[in-house]
Parts: structure tokens; sequence; C-alpha cells
């Protein structure tokens, strides 16, 4: 049997930033933002993309939806390669995909109603009748928890997490295939990230979406996530299913990821891997591995070579020299 294809495909993604500088702002250099990245996702998954602030996991996603222009690379999504498309192709198409800002203020417009906000995307993709839009309204906000009366409110008058339901409705209305979640609950309450991540999990199960969901918290993807990648200083460290991440994590910096995750029991003790040094900057990134600079493993190979991305079996794929011995 034919296995089916996934439904989004990166390849070999890079985006450069350039750095310019001097009396006559001569180009000085490039920031190296996101470097060389490919992974697939598969239709109904939740794949988790997680790393340091910094790492290049927000532009990674801009770069996908082509919010900001690829450096190099293909991104191929349900069949179509995004990059080749026309202007009103891609508009078409974005339909199908769609994303969840980490701030819910600063991404909802304060000079529209949560209505307006919330039925924009049917107006942009051709659905004209009001009567119909407003339909469609009341049900996406039922499906996120909003009453109805919250229609006519404006995005100030709500708490943080009622502002991320409203994102989440935005982005949920079309009946995408595709959700893309940029940190989403990295700016609410303890107490209110659960309720958005159960929330999102419900929709999952109710509508057959894929998610990517990025956040610098392990924790918080483990709750969601089928397979994790881990990102550092724009590249990919380490790929696997959620239960090899937290059971036998294989690179030094997923595994001080892992030691990191707070544990509620206070008599119990984990062992802490504590990194030394700053992450080095992207803009001169250092040869070889990125992140021989803070591991305690680091050896000469690592400050020469480039390791690659290697299966270790059951689609776990680790790009670490320590695991060939």
């Amino acid at each position: 049997m034919k296995k089916e294809a996934p439904l989004l495909e990166v390849r070999h993604i890079k985006k450069y930033f350039p750095v310019y500088g001097g009396s006559l702002s001569k180009l000085q250099g490039y920031v190296h933002a996101v470097d060389d990245v490919s992974f697939s996702v598969e239709q109904g998954e939740t794949f988790g993309l997680v790393g340091e602030s910094g790492c290049g996991k927000s532009t990674l996603m801009q770069t996908i939806m082509r919010l900001t222009p690829a450096t190099a690379g293909s991104v191929t999504f349900d069949g179509k390669e995004l990059f080749s498309l026309k202007k009103r192709e891609l508009r078409s198409s974005r339909k199908e995909f769609q994303i969840i800002y980490q701030d819910p203020f600063s991404s909802l417009n304060p000079r529209m109603t949560i209505g307006e906000i919330i039925s924009e995307p049917l107006l942009v993709h051709g659905v004209k009748e009001a009567e119909e839009r407003k339909r469609r309204t009341f049900e996406t906000m039922a499906d996120v928890g909003l009453q109805k009366s919250f229609y006519d409110r404006y995005p100030h008058e709500f708490s943080g997490g009622q502002r991320q339901r409203v994102s989440i409705a935005r982005s949920l209305i079309l009946r995408p295939k595709l959700i893309l979640c940029d940190e989403p609950v990295s700016a609410l309450d303890v107490s209110i990230q659960s309720q958005i991540l159960n929330l999102l999990k419900e929709l999952r199960a109710r509508y057959g979406l894929t998610y990517i969901f990025v956040s610098h918290a392990l924790n918080v993807v483990r709750h969601l996530s089928n397979r994790i990648c881990v990102m550092y200083l724009g590249k990919i460290v380490e790929i696997g299913r959620t239960e090899d991440i937290f059971g036998n994590a294989l690179h030094p910096y997923t595994k001080a990821l892992v030691s990191a995750i707070p544990v509620p029991d206070p008599a119990f003790q984990r062992n802490r891997i504590l990194l030394k040094g700053d992450v080095a900057s992207p803009k001169d990134p250092p040869k070889g591995c990125r992140f021989h600079t803070r591991c305690p493993f680091a050896g000469e190979r690592c400050m020469e070579e480039e390791p690659v991305l290697r299966d270790y079996g059951n689609g776990h794929q680790c790009a670490c020299f320590l695991n060939e011995r």
C-alpha cells in the first residue's frame, strides 16, 4: 500500500537577513536566522518545534507562510510548491493554512469588534453574504468557548486568555488543514495555558487539524505533540517522537532542555545539566557544530566539522558526533 505524502514538506530552508553598517551603509554580513532546515509534517499530527528564544523558530514559521521571502529552499503544502505560486494562487491557498500569534493583544486590530476580527477571513476569501458570515462566526465562537454577547465588543475589553481564543477562532473559521501556532500560550498565565492547550487538542480531534506548535518550553509541547523538533541557532539538532525525546534524548542540548523542566514533587531531585556560556551570534555562527561552544562533550571534530542529521531508528534523528561512537 502506497504511503500518503506528508501534508507539509520543508526542504533546505534558509533565511538570511543582510546587515548594513558604516557611513555608506555597506553590506557587512548576514544574520543566519534559519540555515538549511528540513522536515515534514503528516496529516493530523502535531509537530512541536522548540528551542531557546532567538533560535529561528518564528522566522521559520513566517518563511514557510511566505510572510517573509526565503533565501533558499522549498515548501510543499498539500502537493503545491508554495514558493512558486503567484500572488493570486497563494492568496487562495492561504485559506488552507493559518497562524496563531504569540501576543493576542498586538495581533488583534483594536478598532475592530470581535465579530469583525473573526469574520474578516471569510470576507477576504469571498463570503459576501453578511448573514452567512455572522452565522459561521457565532458557530466558531462557540467552538472556542466565546459567548455570542462578545460579538460587538472590542479586544481591550477581554482578558489575555479570551483574546487568544479570539485569535484561535479567526484562524479556525476557514476550516484550514494546517494551523501554525507561534508560541500561542507563552504570554498567558499558567492556569490559562492549560485551558488553551486543551482547547487546541479538542479542536484537532473535532476537525482533523494539523498543527505546528512552536514553543521555547519542552513541557508545553509535550502535552500536545506527536513529534518534537529541537532547534539551536538556526539549525535542527534533533527530531523524534515525543516519547523518544523525553525518554531517550540523544543530543546534549536536548538533554539539557529536558533536565530543566520543573518537577512538581519537591522531594524529587533531577540531575540538572547546566550549560555554560552564551548562545553564539547568528551573524557570525561558529565553525563546525554550532553547539560546541557550550557543549561539555565537544571535541576537535566538533569544532571543525558540522554534524548532519542521522536516523537512529523509528524516525529519531540527531545531529551529533557522540552518537556515532
